[in-house]
């Protein structure tokens, strides 16, 4: 710090107000021949019974009720003005497509904290029957059918965060393709 940025700074200036009052008040209760702090003390005293007469205020019931039926009243009004409708882009039309091994299926949300729309509920469906298959593999992968018992591992299936990553590509391009 320069040597004459000291007497700007905040933590100078509160701690100098602090000693400048207690040394304010002790000559003042010196001058008056009264006990030193008594006027800090008068202070501490007048925030109490501050305190004490707002906590002995006789409240009626209906005056509490009708508080908190204003305050939920606010709190609606307010998630209903927050709720904007977000209106889809046209991207989000597409939502199949076949890639190496399966045709797969997704829908399309949008994300407040990526700020943008992300791919979700991607379901892989078999290539004989084309229900939806499920995923039973912890680590790897491992897909089976739930209707004919299809099934394919590691190397016969479509790694789904590869096929995210194809499907945001497809998206790119189109707008590549699309843009002047």
């Amino acid at each position: 710090m320069k040597s004459g940025n000291w007497i700007k700074s905040p933590w100078t200036i509160g701690i100098a107000t602090t000693i400048l009052g207690f040394l304010l008040s002790m000559l003042n209760d010196n001058i008056k021949d009264v006990p030193v702090l008594t006027t800090i003390g008068s202070v501490f005293n007048w925030i109490g019974h501050l305190l004490w007469t707002i906590l002995d205020f006789d409240i009626k019931v209906w005056w509490i009720i009708l508080a908190i039926m204003l305050l939920i009243l606010a709190l609606w009004i307010y998630s209903k003005l927050e709720k904007k409708e977000i209106t889809k882009p046209e991207f989000c039309e597409y939502r199949e497509d076949n890639f190496t091994h399966w045709k797969w299926t997704w829908n399309w949300e949008y994300s407040n904290t990526r700020s943008g729309w992300v791919v979700t509920r991607m379901e892989a469906h078999c290539p004989k029957c084309h229900t939806p298959m499920m995923n039973n593999a912890s680590f790897g992968l491992n897909y089976t059918c739930p209707r004919c018992d299809y099934s394919a591992i590691n190397d016969q299936c479509d790694n789904p965060v590869k096929i995210e990553r194809v499907i945001l590509d497809n998206i790119d391009r189109r707008i590549k393709k699309n843009s002047p």
